[in-house]
């Protein structure tokens, strides 16, 4: 039966999922994952490329033995983050969003080079430290020997798609939207963005919409893992316009999405960007849809608060799982301990229950004292930040919001999707949730004439699966 393979890498996993169509409705199996975190060396976070290759080799090889009817496979990652290869090969392991050494970065950029307000007229995008242009112009100024002729970048997707194929000859669009260096509105690279932070204009290669083309594995990779030159789309490459592909909206509605998972991205889709000043100071940003649209939305920290807390706890041996973090929020009441959880001192990863404390601290307020107390702090701050987006989004466009979609794996959270229906006062649907994985799937099923266009595949998630209300 004919089946599509999509590689999804978040910012703490990745996951290999088989899709195929049987009766009218998408049918997934995960047949491959491992886990994603970033390393430190020398006070610096990196990714460990090489393994991420070796992680989606190993799910073609796991898929091939169970479906040897593979239309085409491809990869979507988290955004920003890039790769520079000489010779075929990286220069080094890439550099984590998350490494502080971009602060200074940007800062210095918009105090010597470019204004906020002149940037965000170019790019559109949230001025956020781990944005690529600031990667790139600290990453510049500290290594220059990198950006040496012969070399040239990918953007993480793209990067891992040339391992697999050789092929790197496009950069995809909705990643490209992220770097701070595409013409929001030509959808093209801004050369005169590139000037300004001293990287020539064809470091990265031309920028292409998803779908559109279809190539093939190397020879190589192929022998390697005995199987076939499958074909290779680029699918909607950043993960969240993978998964707001996949939110089975009814068009009849004014609709808003959060895509959930370690970030959480809260936005709309929009037919232009928005680039005045306004938007700019609301934190909100211009990315670019599979479907050609805008997705305007704003970064949240997200599950990530979470995520840590536990990692954090777990080291210190208490053993605690994400059901057990849900019933820890459910048993004490909410006290009123608010924080706002986009402030950057959270970004890095870290104590994280500490960093919480010392923010109530810092700002003169009490903080949470018990550990139920401080998960419970967390739920009600996101679902507090959750609604004030949304009054701020609705502000900016002019529109009012009727309905919420969140997607993702944060929708099995319960008691965050109860507490976020309530804070925002509006109906909360939730599902897919693997949205992006079906996202890259829908993508992969258009570019290869499946569907005839994404709405009909939304269609096709809206028929195949049971939406959560609340």
């Amino acid at each position: 039966m004919k089946c599509w393979l999509a590689f999804d890498l978040g910012a703490s996993s990745g996951r290999a999922v088989l899709g195929r169509i049987r009766d009218g409705k998408l049918e997934m199996e995960e047949i491959h994952r491992f886990k994603n975190y970033p390393y430190e060396k020398d006070g610096h976070f990196y990714w460990d490329f090489q393994s991420l290759v070796k992680e989606i080799k190993e799910g073609i090889r796991k898929a091939w033995v169970k479906e040897q009817e593979i239309v085409s496979l491809s990869v979507d990652t988290w955004g920003v983050d890039y790769v520079i290869f000489r010779n075929g090969k990286p220069v080094r392991d890439p550099y984590c969003y998350r490494d502080s050494r971009t602060v200074a970065a940007m800062e210095r950029f918009h105090r010597e080079i470019m204004s906020e307000d002149e940037l965000y007229a170019h790019a559109g995008t949230q001025l956020m430290s781990f944005n690529t242009i600031y990667q790139l112009y600290a990453h510049q100024s500290e290594h220059p020997e990198d950006f040496a002729n012969g070399s040239f970048g990918a953007l993480m997707p793209d990067a891992l798609l040339y391992a697999l194929t050789e092929d790197h000859s496009a950069t995809e669009y909705t990643f490209a939207s992220t770097t701070s260096l595409l013409n929001a509105e030509m959808k093209q690279w801004d050369g005169e963005l590139f000037r300004k932070i001293g990287v020539r204009e064809d470091f990265f290669a031309p920028v292409e919409m998803p779908g559109k083309r279809v190539f093939l594995l190397s020879e190589a990779v192929a022998k390697e893992l005995g199987v076939p030159r499958l074909n290779v789309v680029r699918t909607a490459s950043h993960d969240t316009a993978s998964a707001v592909i996949a939110a089975p909206v009814d068009p009849g509605w004014s609709w808003a999405y959060i895509s959930s998972g370690t970030w959480a991205l809260l936005g709309t889709e929009l037919g232009v960007p928005r680039l005045d000043s306004r938007d700019r100071k609301a934190h909100f940003t211009n990315e670019g849809g599979a479907n050609g649209k805008i997705r305007f939305l704003s970064n949240i920290m997200g599950t990530w608060l979470l995520q840590e807390t536990r990692r954090t706890w777990n080291e210190q041996g208490k053993n605690i799982s994400f059901d057990e973090l849900e019933q820890m929020a459910q048993s004490v009441p909410d006290r009123d301990f608010r924080f706002n959880p986009d402030d950057e001192v959270f970004l890095a990863p870290g104590d994280m229950p500490a960093r919480i404390r010392t923010w109530f601290h810092d700002h003169y307020l009490a903080a949470p004292e018990t550990d139920a107390e401080l998960v419970r702090c967390i739920y009600d701050s996101l679902a507090t930040c959750f609604r004030d987006k949304i009054r701020i989004m609705e502000f900016c466009t002019g529109r009012r919001v009727g309905r919420l979609h969140i997607l993702g794996g944060a929708i099995r959270d319960k008691f965050l999707m109860k507490l976020t229906a309530e804070a925002c006062g509006i109906p909360v649907f939730t599902g897919p949730v693997e949205a992006t994985a079906t996202g890259n799937l829908i993508t992969q099923m258009v570019g290869c004439g499946e569907l005839h266009d994404f709405e009909d595949g939304r269609k096709l998630v809206r028929e195949s699966i049971e939406v959560g209300q609340y």
